[in-house]
């Protein structure tokens, strides 16, 4: 019943932050084209865009489930472009938690799923042009991802498992820019920013981007460099990537598309999360037990991939996917200095086809994805930042393999009326060849098989192209990532037997539209019910802070996702972004705690962003943009009370977007915190010794510019 009335308390308030225009709406701007200069911040109407993240390419007022697109300007205008949740901020749904950690990654999660992340992506499918960043066993990476270089992000919220298989409880998909130019375009952007008056600490970001014809295709090639000195004690980092895109027309109807990058993180220091007195004395400090043993990681990785496309002459095409990845990883923790060496690699075949029932419009996609994750994994004695070789605590190869057939179908009921399922099996094969083997430790090598048939089926109702009101149910599942499943609080090696995948069916219902191109809105509510959710868990015994898991009973995801973009006035709009997250579980216990009820731990019940941009006429190119963020506090501990407390802050951006002769000149200046509010930015769930916290910057300040030649 208390649940209920939140609820519904919630539902109430959503109505009301829709008359103040709060939050941003999710499908109304034209991607076919970048906006002019002029009208950036202009509000489109329903229903010109396509979405690619969907694998069948519908336009959006057909699409029944729950997608934002975000453009190049809500993505990189102003912004450091350090991480996704400086975009994803206006996404009604997703929780970005910014760890100011460069070791570990963000901890980014889709309506809960994610949210238990110790490091790197998990439970959610992220792609960048098409090419998958998550493994086949479920966790993503973001080594190679420059986001000043994207050109349009796609999310798609809630159960896609059916459309992506396995660790698709939402979707991000990262684009650059694919137009050809007609010479040669040059694009140079510069940064610099500060944590303190001092310049001690301090960080640096550049980033070119040369995009240029190549016969009758095209080619785009983007150098980066992040030279970061954290306000943390031991938090630098030190990343350089290098990515390029190719486009080639081959025939009528065929063209191949290839990406390679590189990117190589020297540096990337661990400053590790703090108890509550040791944020209180210093909340800039790091864990000691990081600073002694050199906690952070070194990375090197490097992925391509090739699609071929056919258009047919009578609608619809063909594809085919290849793309690897391999990755050099030399991480010393808290518990052992890791060497992992991985090779991903797979394929993806997709055909879809208009294929009338009658005299309906249906068209129908099938397909197979195939991926393979090889890592050769050793653990050996950290000394200090060194790898001790004469103390071997891990030495296996592991193998995960997923196959996953698809087929999916969308139908035109009516002129009004459309109707889209999918149905996917998956099967994922985990295996670990031990060779650690000795009289006194056996041989731990064996195989796990996961295996999920995952379905969707949504209906759209578009009573006019300003307005779409849609539904869908659809299944999720999600198997432990090999780093999870390799940790047993035995110590043994091969891979935990009692780890389970994590199952969910999703419901959703939710409406978007545009009233008199002034006020875009969106407004999805949904429910999960989860079986088996993987938690983190400490094992008391273990002071080094590493961290297990294991299967909750059951849970549910519950909540509203609202969001509106009002233009206010000429040149002046607010957006914002309201997100009620109600999870709990339902069915839980640890020893003879019963756990039914309480909250999951890690994220906020309330998540609220405003917007505020002017671009005022007298300005002649200047612009203003005033970012307000708000979290409830959350619990941290699943058997504990302990929680983090509700914060505000405040972002201000402003600068002048011109030309001077043939350049285009774009000045700006940024403050982050501006109020420097102390606030919590992220946690360790269920964390061991109480080390849950990942502290914020205070106030802090940036520069930048960036110039534009060419057309």
């Amino acid at each position: 019943m208390t649940s209920l009335v939140s609820l519904t308390r919630a539902v109430a308030l959503a109505g009301l932050c829709s008359t103040w225009g709060l939050a941003g709406a999710a499908q109304q701007r034209d991607t076919t084209a970048p906006p002019r200069p002029q009208d950036s911040l202009r509000v489109y109407t329903l229903p010109p865009a396509v979405v690619s993240v969907t694998r069948a390419n519908p336009p959006i007022n057909r699409i029944p489930q729950a997608v934002q697109l975000l453009d190049k300007t809500e993505i990189s205008r102003a912004r450091p472009t350090w991480g996704l949740d400086e975009a994803l901020a206006t996404v009604p749904g997703v929780y970005a938690a910014n760890r100011y950690n460069f070791s570990l990654d963000q901890r980014i999660s889709i309506r809960g799923f994610g949210a238990r992340s110790a490091f790197a992506v998990r439970g959610i499918k992220v792609l960048v042009d098409g090419i998958p960043q998550t493994l086949p066993d479920g966790q993503g990476q973001l080594t190679n991802l420059e986001l000043g270089a994207a050109d349009r992000i796609e999310i798609l919220r809630g159960s896609a498992s059916a459309l992506f298989g396995n660790a698709s409880g939402g979707v991000i998909s990262i684009w650059t820019d694919p137009t050809a130019p007609q010479s040669i375009r040059q694009d140079l952007r510069v940064l610099f920013g500060t944590f303190d008056r001092d310049l001690n600490r301090t960080w640096s970001k550049w980033q070119s981007s040369t995009a240029f014809r190549v016969g009758s295709g095209s080619g785009l090639v983007t150098v980066s460099r992040l030279d970061y000195t954290g306000r943390r004690q031991h938090s630098d980092a030190d990343f350089r990537n290098v990515n390029s895109r190719w486009h080639f027309p081959l025939a009528k109807g065929w063209s191949l598309a290839a990406t390679a990058d590189l990117g190589w993180d020297p540096r990337a220091d661990n400053p590790g999360a703090l108890t509550a007195a040791e944020m209180a004395r210093n909340p800039d400090s790091a864990a000691a037990i990081n600073i002694t043993r050199v906690a952070g990681k070194d990375v090197t990785q490097g992925q391509g991939g090739v699609t071929v496309r056919r258009e047919f002459a009578g609608g619809g095409e063909a594809s085919l996917t290849v793309f690897g990845i391999a990755r050099s990883l030399k991480n010393p923790t808290t518990f052992a200095y890791i060497d992992l060496d991985r090779f991903d690699y797979g394929t993806r075949v997709a055909v879809s086809r208009p294929l009338p029932l009658g005299s309906l419009e249906h068209r129908l996609t099938a397909g197979i994805d195939f991926q393979r994750q090889r890592d050769d994994r050793k653990n050996f004695r950290n000394n200090a930042g060194q790898v001790d070789t004469t103390v071997r605590t891990l030495d296996q190869l592991e193998h995960v393999t997923e196959v996953g057939p698809f087929v999916q179908s969308a139908l035109q009921v009516t002129p009004h009326v459309s109707v889209t399922g999918g149905l996917r099996y998956d099967w994922v094969n985990f295996r670990a060849d031990d060779r650690l083997v000795t009289a006194s430790n056996p041989d731990d090598s064996g195989s796990r098989l996961m295996r999920a048939l995952s379905g969707s089926v949504g209906v759209a109702v578009t009573p006019s192209d300003a307005v779409t009101v849609y539904g869908n149910v659809g299944t999720s599942f999600e198997t432990p990532t090999t780093t999870e499943l390799t940790n047993r609080p035995s110590g043994a090696g091969g891979f935990n037997p009692t780890l389970e995948p994590q199952k969910a069916t999703n419901y959703e219902v939710g409406v978007r539209g545009d009233v008199a191109g002034r006020l875009n809105y969106s407004l999805a509510l949904y429910h999960a019910a989860v079986r088996g959710e993987l938690i983190p868990f400490p094992v008391p015994a273990d002071t080094n802070g590493r961290v297990f898991f294991q299967n909750a009973g059951t849970s549910r995801h519950r909540g509203v996702e609202l969001g509106t973009e009002l233009e206010i006035a000429s040149g002046l709009n607010l957006t914002t972004t309201w997100t009620y997250s109600d999870f709990r579980y339902t069915d839980y216990a640890i020893g003879t705690r019963v756990l039914d009820g309480r909250p999951l731990p890690g994220i906020p019940q309330h998540w609220l962003h405003f917007v505020l941009k002017a671009r005022p006429a007298f300005a002649r190119g200047g612009w203003l943009e005033v970012e307000e963020t708000h979290s409830s506090g959350y619990v941290v501990n699943d058997t504990l009370d302990t929680a983090t407390s509700p914060w505000w802050t405040t972002n201000v951006r402003l600068g002048w977007d011109g030309t001077v002769r043939s350049l285009r000149v774009r000045p700006f200046i940024g403050f982050n915190n501006v109020w420097n509010r102390f606030y919590v930015a992220s946690v360790v769930i269920n964390a061991a010794n109480g080390r849950y916290y990942e502290p914020a910057p205070g106030r802090n300040v940036y520069l930048g510019f960036s110039l534009g030649a060419g057309e």
